[in-house]
């Protein structure tokens, strides 16, 4: 790897602080080829100093430098004690836990694969991705994960062993010959460590920048997941790339919250890795907000449903606050947005009283605000894998929260991100190294120098997706703007045809729906040879219980109070609204609520949050037929499958409702 090349790709971006650009400019130069010896140099260099933080009983336990590199090490010597070799995989499932990348980098030391499984995977999803990568090893984190192998047992034919971590109810476990615990694992590193202690920093140093580091699976969108095969040259460079956004510091804490099976979280620890960022980990997915006050991270990656929560969230608080409160932030928002107009605008300065009364508003409410939401020494947030919404953008501008949206593909990520200015509904610049263009057919392609190695037994789909010369074709649909920005509309075989010509993206449509704190999601459909758009909505069963609560509207279910009339009409508010800022032949006609959430388990929704667009068409397909056929509703009956394998039956009559396209306009 050329550390000067790439340093100097990446001085434009950087130079521009001057303090935290040398930082960076001296972890680049120094930066050594594979993730185990980027951590052999820390250790070196940093033996006390804090990695890594993982809250448990509510106290913070921390782990240094030099006990990350101990605990790898005996880790990786037991796995070879086990039989690991070069080449070999080890799938892992869990929470966000030290315990994972400790693991990930044991295995990536002796030359190893690591294969991440999202946690709410059922057992079908794990025994293909386990018996398509070819895994050996299975790590779990706990009873649920572990359950899950032991229920397929029988299917996984080339799995030696599953070793899990968490001991929490595992007593009557600990006998069974294809169980083990991480740490009798560990015991055997060290047995091994201390016959030859050389093993290990030999194993490292052994490690090439082309060796495959990760098998991350795609979330399976349109088809079975594919393996994207991800090398040490790819997640070192990319994470200097990723590192342009944030500019990392050595003072930086980082909140590990999304899944580690997506890649753009394998990035963030990479990146925390070569710029010596300390991790911080949650106690549980329940306290993350309470965690992440204690923390006051300097960035944090989430994703954009996790930033929508964040934003219902506080419109439910402000519901719920007192009338001089409330009324405080309905006069300081309209500040706030006007501030962020002028943020995007960089060409115009603001004028003196504008800044003197977004002073006065971020005292009186921002900076409350941000302080509750954990997030007043937040230098930038970040968001990517699907689009977050302009709205949802601008309200956290407003507020004195900057988020930067990054796009790319697991086949090469990040591709674009936004530096120092940030538009709403863009995805910002290409990063240094990585070309953009559009085809005739409006797909955007992107180029690297580093990219993917193809896809795991699959060269059909690898020369699918990549052209001669090195471009990947995304299958996304988006231009680029004057300024060079990035502009995703929508997968490109999903943008809707509309009646009379053209065709629009339902992402956008579906973004601008969520923007109410009362809507968790939507899907919306149409073609040219209907009138208008359908939109088929679930509710945010908390945030309109809390509602219908105050306004003394009684339920009894999610399905009862999905039908009620009055939570049409609270709906029909927020359909109104989106359909003013859409052209006439795009705007929604019809709507109903659906009665229950849309769910992974079932397959409507990828394990990153994605609608499954296909399959929800099929699925509902006698709904839409009878939207579009002007019935006032249906009567339903779906097969719900629950998390402990039990399969029900919901029936219930769906509610479909008109809107008037001129009230519309």
């Amino acid at each position: 790897m050329d550390n000067e090349r790439l340093w100097e790709a990446c001085r434009p971006v950087v130079e521009a602080d001057s303090a935290a650009g040398e930082h960076f400019k001296r972890c680049v130069l120094a930066l050594r080829d594979t993730l185990p010896k980027v951590l052999a140099d820390q250790f070196r260099s940093n033996p006390g100093l804090a990695a890594m933080r993982k809250k448990d009983f509510g106290v913070w336990n921390s782990y240094t430098w030099a006990e990350v590199w101990e605990r790898t090490k005996h880790i990786a010597l037991g796995l070879r004690e086990l039989g690991l070799r070069r080449g070999d995989k080890a799938a892992v499932i869990g929470d966000n836990d030290p315990e994972w990348y400790w693991i990930e980098m044991a295995v990536q030391a002796l030359g190893g694969v690591c294969v991440g499984l999202y946690i709410d995977a059922m057992p079908s999803d794990a025994e293909y991705i386990v018996n398509h990568s070819d895994a050996v090893f299975v790590f779990a984190k706990d009873q649920e994960q572990t359950d899950k192998f032991l229920e397929i047992r029988d299917k996984l034919p080339q799995v030696r062993r599953v070793i899990f971590w968490d001991d929490k109810g595992m007593a009557s476990y600990r006998n069974r010959p294809w169980l083990l615990e991480l740490r009798d694992l560990m015991e055997l590193g060290r047995e091994s460590d201390r016959r030859h202690p050389e093993w290990f920093e030999q194993f490292v140093e052994e490690t090439r920048p082309e060796d495959l580091a990760l098998l991350c699976y795609t979330s399976g969108t349109t088809s079975l997941p594919k393996g994207v095969m991800i090398s040490q040259s790819y997640l070192i460079q990319a994470a200097v790339r990723w590192g342009t956004a944030v500019i990392p510091q050595p003072t930086d804490n980082y909140l590990s919250y999304v899944p580690p099976a997506w890649v753009a979280e394998q990035l963030q620890l990479a990146a925390c890795m070569a710029f010596g960022v300390r991790i911080n980990f949650p106690e549980k997915p329940e306290t993350v907000m309470e965690d992440i006050r204690e923390i006051g991270p300097q960035s944090a990656l989430l994703s954009p449903m996790q930033w929508q929560g964040i934003f219902s969230q506080v419109q439910m608080k402000i519901f719920d606050t007192g009338p001089i409160r409330r009324s405080i932030y309905r006069l300081c928002l309209p500040v706030g947005y006007r501030m962020a107009r002028y943020a995007v605008d960089h060409e115009c300065r603001p004028p003196r009283f504008w800044r003197l009364l977004y002073l006065l508003a971020d005292g009186l409410c921002f900076r409350h605000m941000r302080d509750y939401l954990g997030l007043s020494r937040l230098r930038y947030g970040i968001t990517g894998g699907s689009a977050l919404g302009p709205d949802v953008f601008r309200w956290f501008m407003a507020i004195g929260v900057r988020i930067k949206d990054g796009y790319g593909l697991t086949e090469l990520s990040p591709a674009t991100v936004h530096r120092y200015r940030i538009i709403p509904g863009t995805s910002g610049q290409p990063v240094p190294g990585v070309e953009v263009r559009i085809s005739e057919a409006g797909e955007v392609w992107l180029r690297s120098d580093v990219r993917f190695d193809g896809y795991y037994k699959n060269e059909e789909a690898t020369a699918e997706v990549l052209s001669e010369d090195g471009w990947i074709r995304t299958g996304d649909c988006g231009t680029v703007s004057l300024d060079g920005h990035l502009i995703i509309y929508d997968r490109l075989k999903e943008m809707l045809p509309l009646r009379g010509g053209g065709v629009y993206s339902p992402t956008y449509i579906q973004n601008r729906l969520k923007f109410s704190p009362y809507v968790k999601e939507a899907m919306v459909v149409g073609g040219r040879d209907r009138d208008s758009i359908f939109a088929i909505i679930t509710i945010d069963f908390d945030n309109v219980g809390r509602w219908a609560e105050k306004n003394r509207l009684s339920y009894t279910t999610f399905v009862d109070l999905s039908q009620k009339n009055e939570v049409y009409d609270l709906i029909r508010k927020d359909v109104d609204r989106v359909n003013q800022t859409l052209p006439l032949n795009a705007r929604i006609g019809r709507y109903t609520l659906l009665h229950k959430e849309f769910d992974a388990d079932e397959s409507e929704l990828t394990r990153t949050r994605k609608l499954r667009r296909a399959f929800l068409e099929q699925r509902y397909a006698e709904l839409i037929g009878a939207a579009y056929a002007g019935r006032d509703g249906i009567a339903i009956e779906a097969e719900v499958k629950y998390r402990d394998g039990r399969s029900g039956t919901i029936k219930t009559n769906l509610k479909i409702r008109g809107v008037p396209l001129e009230d519309a306009s």
